[in-house]
Protein backbone atom coordinates (compact mmCIF):
# COMPACT_ATOMS: atom_id res chain seq x y z
CA UNK A 1 0.00 0.00 0.00
CA UNK A 2 1.27 3.45 -0.79
CA UNK A 3 1.73 6.49 2.06
CA UNK A 4 -1.09 8.24 0.65
CA UNK A 5 -3.24 4.62 0.86
CA UNK A 6 -1.88 4.26 4.85
CA UNK A 7 -2.38 8.03 5.43
CA UNK A 8 -6.14 7.55 4.53
CA UNK A 9 -6.42 4.52 6.48
CA UNK A 10 -5.00 5.65 9.65
CA UNK A 11 -7.24 9.02 9.17
CA UNK A 12 -10.19 6.55 8.70
CA UNK A 13 -9.40 4.68 11.65
CA UNK A 14 -8.69 7.63 14.11
CA UNK A 15 -12.24 9.48 13.06
CA UNK A 16 -14.10 5.78 13.80
CA UNK A 17 -12.38 5.83 16.94
CA UNK A 18 -13.43 9.59 17.53
CA UNK A 19 -17.13 8.59 16.94
CA UNK A 20 -16.86 5.84 19.18
CA UNK A 21 -15.70 7.68 21.85
CA UNK A 22 -18.41 10.54 21.68
CA UNK A 23 -20.90 10.88 23.95
CA UNK A 24 -24.19 9.02 23.46
CA UNK A 25 -26.45 11.95 24.67
CA UNK A 26 -28.59 8.95 26.96
CA UNK A 27 -29.39 9.01 30.05
CA UNK A 28 -26.68 7.71 32.45
CA UNK A 29 -27.09 5.71 35.67
CA UNK A 30 -24.47 5.70 38.29
CA UNK A 31 -23.84 2.77 40.24
CA UNK A 32 -20.69 2.25 43.45
CA UNK A 33 -19.36 -0.26 44.98
CA UNK A 34 -16.53 -0.54 47.41
CA UNK A 35 -12.18 -1.43 47.50
CA UNK A 36 -12.09 -4.54 49.59
CA UNK A 37 -11.18 -4.14 53.16
CA UNK A 38 -10.68 -6.31 56.17
CA UNK A 39 -8.01 -8.38 54.44
CA UNK A 40 -9.94 -9.76 51.69
CA UNK A 41 -9.09 -9.54 48.11
CA UNK A 42 -12.34 -8.78 46.43
CA UNK A 43 -15.34 -6.72 47.64
CA UNK A 44 -18.46 -8.60 45.85
CA UNK A 45 -20.19 -4.90 45.44
CA UNK A 46 -17.77 -3.63 43.16
CA UNK A 47 -17.28 -6.81 41.49
CA UNK A 48 -20.83 -6.72 40.73
CA UNK A 49 -21.62 -3.59 39.65
CA UNK A 50 -18.33 -2.85 37.68
CA UNK A 51 -19.30 -5.53 35.27
CA UNK A 52 -21.92 -3.00 33.95
CA UNK A 53 -19.83 -0.37 33.64
CA UNK A 54 -20.23 0.73 29.94
CA UNK A 55 -23.73 -1.39 29.73
CA UNK A 56 -27.10 0.07 27.51
CA UNK A 57 -30.11 -1.01 29.84
CA UNK A 58 -33.56 0.40 28.40
CA UNK A 59 -31.71 3.23 26.85
CA UNK A 60 -29.66 4.15 30.30
CA UNK A 61 -26.15 4.53 29.72
CA UNK A 62 -24.41 2.55 33.29
CA UNK A 63 -21.59 4.28 34.51
CA UNK A 64 -19.57 2.85 37.46
CA UNK A 65 -17.46 4.12 40.23
CA UNK A 66 -15.29 2.21 43.23
CA UNK A 67 -14.95 4.02 46.85
CA UNK A 68 -12.83 3.71 49.41
CA UNK A 69 -12.85 2.37 52.55
CA UNK A 70 -11.55 5.38 54.66
CA UNK A 71 -13.62 7.48 56.31
CA UNK A 72 -14.21 10.92 55.15
CA UNK A 73 -12.72 9.91 51.04
CA UNK A 74 -16.69 8.68 50.23
CA UNK A 75 -18.10 12.86 49.71
CA UNK A 76 -15.80 14.04 47.16
CA UNK A 77 -15.00 11.30 44.54
CA UNK A 78 -18.74 10.43 44.44
CA UNK A 79 -19.23 14.16 44.09
CA UNK A 80 -16.99 14.45 41.20
CA UNK A 81 -18.86 11.72 39.54
CA UNK A 82 -22.28 13.00 40.00
CA UNK A 83 -21.15 16.58 38.57
CA UNK A 84 -19.33 14.88 35.72
CA UNK A 85 -22.12 12.36 34.68
CA UNK A 86 -24.86 14.46 35.89
CA UNK A 87 -26.92 10.62 36.32
CA UNK A 88 -30.33 10.59 36.35
CA UNK A 89 -30.00 7.61 39.20
CA UNK A 90 -27.06 6.85 41.74
CA UNK A 91 -27.45 3.34 42.90
CA UNK A 92 -24.72 2.33 45.56
CA UNK A 93 -23.77 -1.05 46.58
CA UNK A 94 -22.06 -2.02 49.57
CA UNK A 95 -21.70 -6.00 51.15
CA UNK A 96 -22.00 -7.76 54.35
CA UNK A 97 -25.79 -8.70 54.60
CA UNK A 98 -27.27 -12.36 54.51
CA UNK A 99 -29.52 -11.79 51.45
CA UNK A 100 -30.00 -8.44 49.39
CA UNK A 101 -30.82 -5.32 51.67
CA UNK A 102 -32.38 -2.54 50.22
CA UNK A 103 -31.41 0.24 52.28
CA UNK A 104 -34.35 2.59 53.17
CA UNK A 105 -33.06 5.30 56.10
CA UNK A 106 -29.88 6.67 56.24
CA UNK A 107 -27.95 7.47 59.17
CA UNK A 108 -26.48 10.75 60.77
CA UNK A 109 -23.65 8.42 62.42
CA UNK A 110 -20.93 6.16 63.25
CA UNK A 111 -21.56 2.94 64.58
CA UNK A 112 -20.37 3.33 68.46
CA UNK A 113 -17.60 0.19 68.59
CA UNK A 114 -16.11 2.81 66.05
CA UNK A 115 -14.60 0.16 63.50
CA UNK A 116 -11.57 1.08 61.80
CA UNK A 117 -11.24 1.74 58.15
CA UNK A 118 -8.77 0.50 55.52
CA UNK A 119 -6.26 3.33 56.97
CA UNK A 120 -6.80 1.87 60.21
CA UNK A 121 -8.15 4.92 61.58
CA UNK A 122 -11.26 4.92 63.49
CA UNK A 123 -14.63 7.29 62.60
CA UNK A 124 -13.37 10.90 62.71
CA UNK A 125 -15.91 12.31 64.80
CA UNK A 126 -19.52 10.79 65.95
CA UNK A 127 -21.73 12.77 63.21
CA UNK A 128 -20.88 11.92 59.55
CA UNK A 129 -22.22 15.74 58.94
CA UNK A 130 -22.34 17.61 62.16
CA UNK A 131 -25.88 19.80 62.43
CA UNK A 132 -27.23 17.70 59.49
CA UNK A 133 -30.37 15.75 59.82
CA UNK A 134 -30.37 12.49 61.96
CA UNK A 135 -31.96 10.63 59.26
CA UNK A 136 -32.90 10.86 55.02
CA UNK A 137 -35.19 8.54 54.00
CA UNK A 138 -34.16 6.75 50.70
CA UNK A 139 -34.93 7.64 46.81
CA UNK A 140 -35.43 4.36 45.38
CA UNK A 141 -38.73 2.78 44.54
CA UNK A 142 -37.73 0.41 47.29
CA UNK A 143 -40.71 -1.84 47.26
CA UNK A 144 -41.39 -1.99 43.96
CA UNK A 145 -37.29 -3.35 43.69
CA UNK A 146 -37.95 -5.91 46.69
CA UNK A 147 -41.45 -7.28 44.42
CA UNK A 148 -39.38 -7.76 40.92
CA UNK A 149 -36.52 -9.13 43.36
CA UNK A 150 -38.96 -11.59 44.93
CA UNK A 151 -41.10 -12.64 41.63
CA UNK A 152 -37.60 -13.59 40.42
CA UNK A 153 -36.44 -15.76 42.52
CA UNK A 154 -34.15 -13.87 44.41
CA UNK A 155 -33.93 -13.40 48.55
CA UNK A 156 -34.72 -9.42 49.08
CA UNK A 157 -35.80 -7.05 51.97
CA UNK A 158 -35.87 -3.95 52.85
CA UNK A 159 -33.35 -2.38 55.79
CA UNK A 160 -33.94 0.24 57.88
CA UNK A 161 -29.89 0.15 59.17
CA UNK A 162 -27.27 0.65 56.95
CA UNK A 163 -24.80 -0.16 60.09
CA UNK A 164 -22.49 1.91 60.88
CA UNK A 165 -19.34 1.46 58.71
CA UNK A 166 -18.61 3.10 55.84
CA UNK A 167 -21.56 1.49 53.72
CA UNK A 168 -23.97 4.42 55.75
CA UNK A 169 -21.33 7.22 55.61
CA UNK A 170 -21.64 6.19 51.25
CA UNK A 171 -25.72 6.38 51.95
CA UNK A 172 -25.79 9.23 53.63
CA UNK A 173 -23.17 11.22 51.96
CA UNK A 174 -25.10 10.80 49.16
CA UNK A 175 -28.53 11.86 50.39
CA UNK A 176 -26.93 14.74 51.26
CA UNK A 177 -25.87 15.35 48.01
CA UNK A 178 -27.45 18.57 46.63
CA UNK A 179 -26.09 17.83 42.99
CA UNK A 180 -27.86 14.55 43.30
CA UNK A 181 -30.65 13.02 41.03
CA UNK A 182 -33.80 12.37 43.26
CA UNK A 183 -33.60 8.85 42.75
CA UNK A 184 -30.51 7.52 44.56
CA UNK A 185 -30.07 4.62 47.56
CA UNK A 186 -28.16 1.93 48.69
CA UNK A 187 -28.29 -1.85 48.11
CA UNK A 188 -26.39 -4.16 50.46
CA UNK A 189 -25.49 -7.59 48.74
CA UNK A 190 -24.51 -10.62 50.31
CA UNK A 191 -20.36 -11.42 50.20
CA UNK A 192 -20.06 -14.06 47.27
CA UNK A 193 -16.26 -15.62 46.40
CA UNK A 194 -15.58 -15.15 42.94
CA UNK A 195 -15.43 -19.19 42.29
CA UNK A 196 -19.15 -19.05 43.04
CA UNK A 197 -20.13 -18.81 39.76
CA UNK A 198 -23.36 -19.53 40.21
CA UNK A 199 -23.79 -17.11 43.12
CA UNK A 200 -22.10 -14.22 41.44
CA UNK A 201 -24.75 -14.89 38.44
CA UNK A 202 -27.85 -14.58 40.53
CA UNK A 203 -26.18 -11.26 42.22
CA UNK A 204 -25.46 -10.09 38.03
CA UNK A 205 -29.24 -10.88 37.29
CA UNK A 206 -30.43 -8.81 40.31
CA UNK A 207 -28.73 -5.69 39.47
CA UNK A 208 -29.59 -5.79 36.20
CA UNK A 209 -33.45 -6.19 37.81
CA UNK A 210 -32.50 -3.67 40.11
CA UNK A 211 -31.65 -0.86 37.24
CA UNK A 212 -35.35 -1.63 35.32
CA UNK A 213 -37.21 -1.34 38.32
CA UNK A 214 -35.27 2.16 38.83
CA UNK A 215 -36.07 2.78 35.46
CA UNK A 216 -39.50 1.55 35.44
CA UNK A 217 -40.10 3.67 38.06
CA UNK A 218 -38.75 7.06 37.43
Amino acid sequence: MTRYGLTILAAFFCAAISRAEEPTGKPVILLTGFEPFGGSAYNTSWDVVSKFDGQEIAGHAIKTVRLKVVYDKIGGPLAEAIEKLKPVAVISFGEGTPEIHVEKIARNGYHPAKPPDNDGKAPPRDAIVPGGAQTIRSGLPVDAIIKKLNDAGIKAATSEDAGGYLCNECFYRLMTDKNAPAIRGFVHVPVVPPADEAGRKQLDDAVRIILKSVIENK
